[in-house]
């Protein structure tokens, strides 16, 4: 491998691995590293998957054939790198075969979930490494509405894991859930109600709209709270502002939990998604058993809000990583395509995208 302008050729192969390693944590996109490692064995030695750059979420082209919560997913399944405004096509024809089964929901990190019904299990795959895993059935009920909660500092690698399950019946207010322990191989599971969930400090935060937001020991199962909600949601307070919350999220950012209430009233013609308004609140957990528990704030500082159907996650804005500090970057359940809302200029505009269907996807290797 060698290269020259007017001169003595240069085997860029011999560049020092320190250099190597500095531009690949430079690299503002995991798709660039994927490439970095491609070039020569040189290379790839000097950018071990064990120091990968920053990931950057992609968005995750969705099909429209859906039953329940599964989707079916392509053979040739398309992501979207939004700061590199590229398309990227990964072959899964020959890497999972239960495409049919993929659970839809939320945003992913690293692997793609699928559910088998009837034998009540869940399997889960990386579509860049091609790594794949199983969970053991969970034992209470063949699994209706599955989706996951990672768990710990490094979920990913230890597959530590939380299962909800909630039940389309009841109006997706009435579930079970079932923590995975990678140590025993078993499930310890839980009855509740669950819709928006997150983890954090071994706790398991559930809530809906409207709803107390529910916190249990992950590991004993133990009701620990009942946390009241915002005023904001409270119907006796203004019922015409609580009757228009449409979704409220859990999202763990920068060591604290924020609960991100949306409003916009979908009964009117003349409202479209541009006009939703967001609330944010910060959970002081020293006064978990009162509604002032949760303090409103303005802003969110140097932090980017990914937001999906179920869940959310937070990460630090950093130079050219091709989305803006202090915005929310959530998915319209109701149509999937993402939107961008500014926090300090209240605008909400639609994050341009080549499909008609998406969802966050974070990736991994």
């Amino acid at each position: 491998m060698s290269g020259g302008g007017g001169g003595e050729e240069r085997n860029w192969s011999e560049l020092p691995s320190e250099l190597l390693h500095l531009i690949a944590k430079k690299l503002p996109d995991l798709v660039d590293f994927i490439r970095l490692r491609a070039v020569c064995s040189t290379w790839r030695f000097s950018a071990p998957l064990s120091d990968t750059p920053h990931q950057l979420p992609w968005l995750l082209e969705l099909s429209d054939t859906k039953f329940s919560t599964l989707y079916t997913l392509r053979e040739r399944q398309r992501f979207y790198s939004v700061s590199s405004h590229e398309t990227l096509t990964i072959s899964l024809t020959n890497k999972n075969p239960e495409l049919h089964n993929f659970v839809s929901g939320g945003v992913y990190s690293g692997y793609l979930p699928f559910s088998d019904y009837w034998e009540r299990t869940l399997s889960f795959f990386n579509p860049l490494t091609g790594d794949s895993f199983s969970l053991p059935p969970v034992s209470h009920r063949r699994l209706l509405s599955p989706w996951m909660v990672w768990t710990g500092t490094d979920p990913i690698r230890t597959r530590s894991i939380i299962v909800v399950d909630r039940d389309l019946q009841i109006r997706n207010e009435i579930g079970e859930w079932a923590l995975y322990d990678p140590r025993s191989n078993k499930w310890v599971e839980n009855e509740g109600y669950f819709y928006h969930c997150c983890y954090w400090h071994e706790m398991f935060f559930s809530t809906h709209v409207h709803k107390p937001t529910q916190v249990f020991d992950a590991h004993s199962r133990e009701l620990l709270h009942e946390i009241p909600p915002p005023d904001i949601e409270n119907y006796y307070k203004d019922y015409n502002i609580a009757s228009e919350l449409r979704q409220s999220y859990l999202v763990v950012s920068s060591g604290v939990i924020l609960r991100v209430v949306w409003r916009l009233e979908y009964c009117r013609d003349d409202k479209t998604i541009e006009e939703s308004v967001f609330y944010i609140y910060r959970l002081d957990f020293e006064r978990v058993n009162d509604s002032s528990c949760w303090v409103q704030i303005d802003d969110i500082g140097n932090q980017i809000l990914f937001l999906g159907e179920m869940n959310g996650f937070s990460m630090t804005a950093r130079p050219n990583c091709g989305f803006s500090k202090g915005c929310i970057y959530f998915i319209d359940p109701y149509t999937n395509k993402p939107y961008m809302h500014d926090i300090s200029a209240g605008t909400v505009e639609m994050v341009p995208c080549p499909f008609e269907r998406c969802t966050w996807f974070l990736p991994g290797l």
